[in-house]
């Protein structure tokens, strides 16, 4: 079987966003109970739109700061709650960087990307890896980014937040083998509103226009655009899924051919 069945269980973070909400989405569509977590109140209108569309499936929004270990805690202790196991845990939430050069990063700046991009990921996989594994098994999968890759001039922060993601991620999937697979996906530039602020702020710095910008960075691309939310929401799916059963320690370029390994 390389579909996920009914009765799966995802927790989706960053899920009031766009690549976030086309996860829960995806998962939705094969019939999966998602928990949709994010910092933003929205999440519940987004839980119950997602509930709407796909009636007879239990979808609950949780409004969780997750660099916040008591929350996160409480959280782990809802989902056992509501759903009574997990089997896909898939980080998707994070933050951009405003664009700055190292001499005017400010600390505030470099702790919030770096919560948000690292440390999140560490209180989410601290508190529900016990809830995967109790069951059997299960995924991680972690979004990090092509930026991830290598740096970039004016994003160090996030740079180095989406590379220690990475091999986090690696170091994560040698320890819990076999019970657990974990990966990451490196996404390129994704049409997102993050993406679009990102684009804004790189922008400002330059003292460029926004569709100067954009032109600059789309045209680097080889498939000429950027990506839709919908394409990692598939590579999300697929690394959650049976099919990808003996896939585990490894990091998915979906970047439209912006990096080659």
């Amino acid at each position: 079987m390389s579909e996920i069945s009914s009765g799966h269980v995802a927790l989706v973070t960053g899920a009031a966003g766009g690549i976030g909400r086309a996860v829960v989405r995806r998962f939705a569509q094969v019939g999966a109970a998602v928990a949709l977590v994010d910092a933003n109140e929205n999440v519940h209108a987004v839980a119950e739109e997602l509930r709407a569309e796909f009636p007879g499936l239990s979808l609950r929004g949780y409004t969780v700061d997750i660099t916040d270990s008591h929350q996160v805690g409480l959280l782990a202790r809802d989902v056992e709650s509501d759903f009574g196991r997990l089997d896909s845990l898939a980080l998707v939430a994070g933050v951009v960087q405003t664009a700055a050069p190292i001499a005017k990063l400010e600390r505030a700046e470099w702790d919030k990307v770096l919560g948000v991009n690292l440390t999140g990921p560490y209180e989410l996989t601290h508190a529900l890896t016990p809830l995967l594994v109790q069951d059997g098994g299960g995924s991680i999968t972690a979004v990090s980014s092509w930026w991830g890759r290598s740096g970039h001039a004016y994003f160090a922060a996030y740079c180095a937040a989406k590379a220690g993601l990475i091999v986090f991620a690696q170091a994560l999937a040698e320890e819990l083998a076999p019970t657990v697979r974990v990966n990451t996906i490196c996404p390129g530039n994704i049409d997102t509103r993050m993406h679009q602020s990102a684009l804004e702020s790189e922008a400002a710095e330059r003292g460029i226009s926004f569709e100067e910008i954009k032109k600059i960075e789309w045209d680097k691309i080889p498939m000429l655009k950027a990506g839709e939310p919908e394409d990692i929401a598939e590579a999300v799916y697929f690394l959650s899924s049976p099919a990808a059963g003996y896939i585990t320690g490894a990091s998915l370029d979906v970047n439209g051919g912006v990096v080659f390994h």
